[in-house]
């Protein structure tokens, strides 16, 4: 069995669907876009002046197209790396409803900021940014080895990645109004959280919280 297929193995089924799913059309734009074949951008990015005018699915499709093949590898590893923890924590479907509103947070986002730009927006920012927020919020004060020197608390740790992929999204071509909606992703994804913690201490009788309840309320 090779690496690969053993590293596959290892996911979790809530996180080897999606990703399958993003690297299936997102390799097939990508290609389409080098060759000139066929064009998946068109009709899948959020183009805010088509989205007004009735193709209301691109909030939604967007993420499944990368920026760049760059963009593709790094999310997709991030996505697996940080949703597979999560994935464990919140439940497979509670997981599922966490990347769903962040996709949806960031669309509206960007429908906001740009209501009739002519700019696409694309990518899995949002999402990885909400996962941030998550993993900042449950585990903050796990320690990790950053590249196997620095030990550090995982909030630090969370800071450092996100303000390097802030740093990076501001710097990149995708321009500063798409990385203001990924943010609003990710902060549509901290506030799901807040929620999703008030409900479950008004449902929750129990004096004493669990370990869950503990994490969600840091």
């Amino acid at each position: 069995m090779s690496t690969a297929h053993r590293v596959w193995s290892f996911l979790p089924r809530g996180i080897r669907e999606p990703l399958a799913l993003l690297l299936i059309v997102g390799l097939a734009g990508l290609a389409g876009g080098f060759s000139g074949a066929w064009d998946l951008y068109g009709p899948l990015s959020l183009w805010p002046n088509m989205f007004w005018h009735g193709r209301v699915w691109q909030a939604l499709t967007y993420p499944l197209l990368p920026f760049g093949p760059v963009d593709l590898i790094f999310n997709g590893f991030l996505f697996a790396v940080l949703g597979t923890r999560l994935g464990q924590e919140l439940g497979r479907r509670q997981f599922g409803l966490f990347c769903l509103v962040a996709v949806i947070g960031a669309a509206v986002v960007k429908l906001a900021l740009t209501p009739f730009n002519h700019a696409a927006l694309v990518g899995m920012g949002g999402v990885i940014y909400a996962m941030f927020a998550a993993w900042y919020r449950l585990f903050p004060n796990e320690e990790v080895m950053l590249m196997g020197i620095w030990r550090m608390s995982m909030r630090t740790a969370i800071m450092i990645f996100a303000g390097l992929s802030i740093l990076f999204g501001l710097l990149s071509p995708c321009g500063f109004w798409n990385e203001l909606a990924m943010l609003g992703g990710g902060a549509t994804g901290w506030l799901f959280l807040v929620a999703q913690t008030r409900w479950l201490l008004q449902r929750s009788p129990q004096t004493v919280p669990s370990e869950r309840m503990r994490r969600l309320e840091l």
